[in-house]
C-alpha cells in the first residue's frame, strides 16, 4: 500500500457522518485499526462472515447462476416462469437498477438505455404480472428483458423455496426434480469439498487464518466465547479455527455418530481439577460457528436426522447447503429455525458488538434480525460495506442516524482495491504496521 498525503477515500459513517471526511489514508487506517481491534476484546462479541470473504476461492452466485442459465434450458424455462408470476413493481425495480448501471459502468449503450426507457414507460400505471406484461411487448424489448432480467437472475435460494414448494405438492414432477438436482450438483462444484487443496495453501484460507489469529490474540481462556454467523457453506472457517487452535461448536455432538443439538453452543471445556471451587476455569479460546444456510459436510441419515460427516464423496446426494434441498421436512424445519433463533437470542445479550464482512444485506431475513438489535442502545453494528451496492444503500439509509451503527468502507490507493474487502481488512487495516520513512516497517505503537 502506498502512502496517500492526499485526503482518502474511506469512509466511516457514524450518525450519517462521515467522521474520516479531510484525513488521508494513512491516517483513515490508522483510526481504523485502533477502532476495529478495542472491540475485538468486547465481553459478547458477534462476527458475521458473509459469501464475500470466501470469493477469491468460491465464484460469486450471480456468475454460477449464470453459467447454469447459459447451459440449462430447463433451468432457463423455471426461472422464467418463477420471474413470470412475481407483481411488475419487482421487473420496474430491477431494469430501474440494470439502466443505472449501464449509464455508470458501460460507453455507447444509448440504444440498450433506450429499450429499457421504453419498457419502463410502458410498465407505467400497469398492475399485471411480469408475465401478462411481457407478452405484449416487440421483439426488441422482449430480447432486452431476456439479457438483463432473466438470464441475470442470481437468486438461487428463492428460486429452490419455490420449486421445492411445488414438488411438496406434485412429489412425482420429473421436471421439477431434475431442475432442482441440476441447481444442487452445479452448486455443489463450486464449493471446495473436504480435502480440497484451496484448504491447505491458498490465499483466501490464509486470509481466515490471519483474521482469527488476529482476533483471538486479545482474547483469554476466561473470555466469553465468540459467536461467529455465516450464511457459507464452505469450511474456511473451521480449517483456520482449527490451525489457530480455537475450539469451536457447529452445534454437533463431539461423537463418532455426531447429531445436531443445539445446547453445544452453551456447552465450555472446563479444567476438571478444581471442579469443587465456586468458579470453573476454561481450558482454551473457544467460538460457536453458527451455519445458518447449512455446510458441505452436512449430511442426513436414514431417518431424517441431520449429522456432520468428516468423510464422504462431493457427489454424495444427501449433502446438506441449504434447507430447501433437504429430504426429509423434519430435518429442513428444526437444525435451520434453532440455528436463526440462537443467531437472534446472541444479538439480544447486553453489550452486544457485531462485526460483519463479506455480506451485502441481500437476505430481507437476515436484515431483520440485525436492524431489531440497532434500538438498543448498548448494541454496536460495524459492517464493512460498499454504498453503491444497491441492498447495501437501502439498509444504510434505513439505519444510517441510529446510534451504534457504523458503516465502514470506499475506496483506496490499491488498485482496484476496496476498504471492504475481506483481504484489505485484515492486511492493511487490522494488521497494518507503520512505515519509516525509508519504506521499512517500524514499532507499532497501537498493539
Amino acid at each position: 500500500m502506498s502512502n496517500n498525503s492526499v485526503n482518502g477515500r474511506i469512509y466511516h459513517y457514524e450518525n450519517n457522518k462521515n467522521i474520516f471526511k479531510g484525513l488521508d489514508e494513512n491516517q483513515q487506517i490508522i483510526k481504523l485499526k485502533e477502532f476495529v481491534n478495542k472491540y475485538f476484546v468486547s465481553k459478547n462479541l458477534v462476527i458475521f462472515i458473509g459469501s464475500g470473504c470466501s470469493s477469491g476461492a468460491i465464484p460469486l452466485m450471480s456468475k454460477t447462476m449464470s453459467d447454469i442459465l447459459e447451459n440449462n434450458k430447463n433451468v432457463y424455462e423455471k426461472v422464467k416462469e418463477f420471474l413470470n408470476i412475481k407483481d411488475l413493481s419487482y421487473l420496474i425495480r430491477n431494469l430501474e437498477l440494470c439502466k443505472k448501471w449501464l449509464e455508470k459502468n458501460k460507453k455507447d449503450n444509448e440504444i440498450e438505455i433506450k429499450i429499457i426507457n421504453d419498457i419502463l414507460e410502458k410498465a407505467e400505471g400497469n398492475y399485471n404480472n411480469i408475465g401478462s406484461f411481457v407478452s405484449a411487448l416487440s421483439e426488441e424489448q422482449l430480447n432486452s428483458i431476456d439479457k438483463h432480467f432473466y438470464k441475470s437472475f442470481s437468486d438461487i435460494e428463492s428460486l429452490l423455496n419455490w420449486l421445492q414448494s411445488g414438488l411438496s405438492f406434485q412429489p412425482s414432477n420429473d421436471d421439477l426434480k431434475s431442475v432442482i438436482s441440476i441447481l444442487k450438483s452445479e452448486f455443489l462444484k463450486t464449493i471446495p469439498a473436504l480435502d480440497d487443496d484451496k484448504y491447505k495453501d491458498s490465499e483466501t484460507i490464509n486470509t481466515y487464518h490471519k483474521f482469527y489469529q488476529s482476533v483471538f490474540k486479545y482474547r483469554t481462556e476466561l473470555s466469553n466465547k465468540i459467536n461467529i454467523v455465516t450464511t457459507n457453506y464452505d469450511l474456511f472457517n473451521e480449517y483456520s479455527l482449527e490451525s489457530n487452535r480455537i475450539v469451536y461448536s457447529t452445534g454437533f455432538e463431539n461423537n463418532l455418530y455426531r447429531n445436531f443439538n443445539v445446547n453445544s453452543f452453551k456447552q465450555r471445556l472446563v479444567d476438571d481439577t478444581n471442579r469443587y471451587k465456586d468458579v470453573w476455569q476454561p481450558t482454551s479460546k473457544e467460538a460457536n460457528l453458527l451455519k445458518i444456510h447449512g455446510s458441505i459436510n452436512w449430511t442426513s441419515d436414514e431417518s431424517g436426522k441431520l449429522i456432520q460427516k468428516d468423510l464422504f464423496k462431493q457427489s454424495d446426494e444427501e449433502i446438506i447447503i441449504y434447507p430447501t434441498m433437504l429430504k426429509h421436512r423434519q430435518t429442513a424445519q428444526a437444525p435451520y429455525s434453532e440455528l436463526f433463533r440462537e443467531f437472534a437470542n446472541v444479538l439480544q445479550v447486553p453489550n452486544t458488538v457485531l462485526i460483519v464482512m463479506g455480506y451485502g444485506f441481500p437476505d430481507e431475513h437476515i436484515n431483520n434480525i440485525i436492524s431489531q438489535n440497532l434500538k438498543h442502545q448498548d448494541f454496536t453494528l460495524i459492517v464493512f460495506g460498499d454504498t453503491s451496492e444497491d441492498n447495501m444503500k437501502k439498509f444504510f439509509d434505513e439505519f444510517k442516524t441510529q446510534d451504534g451503527f457504523h458503516l465502514i468502507g470506499g475506496g483506496t490507493s490499491c488498485d482496484g482495491v476496496k476498504a471492504h474487502y475481506f483481504n484489505y481488512i485484515v492486511d492493511e487495516i487490522i494488521n497494518y504496521v507503520p512505515k519509516d520513512e525509508s519504506g521499512q516497517k517500524g514499532e507499532d505503537s497501537h498493539e
